[in-house]
């Protein structure tokens, strides 16, 4: 089932990895409760599952006041036979390792259309909006990688060729950006180093230098546009004194 209900600002729906780094519990645990019927849950797409804030807090609620219906974790390992158990995480590790591999890839991807539409730009009005694409790309990436991270078997693939790049021309050092000269040179030194840890081994550093490039680019995109108000504040004003100057 695809179609979800209107999500409601009190009753959140949960993911079971956010329900298992909630209780400190594994997501097996998690999914075996729904398997029982223990916990509600409804199928978003081929291998997620949402859960009501509201269903959660009332199974755990019931499982506090000693009822037989919702029993622990440890409990629940118990009732599972030897081989159901080790199929359940097969089919869990499996499936979270493609939502793995999908969320990093599509990180990716958003990354190379941001910079594609910044590449060859024209320059226009739309300058803004693009370095902000950008930055949310970089946002996105490093929050992927460190989500990835927190999986034993995962490793970053360096990317050869990476050492030495640039973002795209309108973006390019010595072009003529909008903004001024230190906080470009800032965006340029998170960008030198971050071809230099594509290139290595730590998925870690990777992550960080891509929140670095969002942020450096989310203040030059900041600047451009306070500067922008300026002389609409500044005619505002001019106009208000003369509407208080009159008779």
């Amino acid at each position: 089932m695809t179609d979800l209900p209107d999500d409601a600002a009190d009753d959140p729906w949960l993911t079971l990895a956010e329900i298992a780094d909630e209780l400190r519990l594994s997501p097996v645990t998690i999914r075996s409760w729904i398997a029982k019927g223990r916990l509600r849950a409804m199928r978003a797409g081929q291998r997620k599952w949402l859960v009501r804030r509201s269903d959660l807090d009332a199974m755990l609620a019931d499982t506090d006041g000693g009822s037989s219906a919702h029993p622990t974790p440890e409990a629940d390992a118990d009732t599972y036979p030897d081989h159901l158990l080790r199929e359940m995480v097969a089919t869990a590790s499996a499936y979270e390792q493609a939502d793995r591999e999908q969320t990093l890839a599509m990180a990716a991807y958003d990354w190379d259309v941001a910079l594609d539409q910044s590449r060859m730009a024209p320059p226009d009005g739309r300058f803004t909006s693009r370095t902000r694409h950008i930055a949310q790309a970089a946002s996105w990436r490093a929050a992927a990688i460190r989500d990835a991270m927190g999986e034993p078997d995962f490793a970053w693939s360096p990317a050869a060729g990476s050492n030495g790049m640039t973002l795209s021309y309108e973006l390019r050092p010595g072009g003529n950006r909008p903004g001024p000269k230190e906080d470009w040179d800032r965006v340029d030194r998170v960008v030198t180093r971050l071809g230099e840890v594509l290139e290595g081994s730590s998925a870690g550093l990777v992550a960080d230098v891509f929140s670095d490039l969002a942020r450096a680019l989310n203040d030059i995109a900041d600047g451009i546009e306070k500067r922008a108000r300026r002389p609409t504040e500044a005619r505002d004003g001019l106009t208000q004194d003369v509407e208080e100057q009159r008779p």
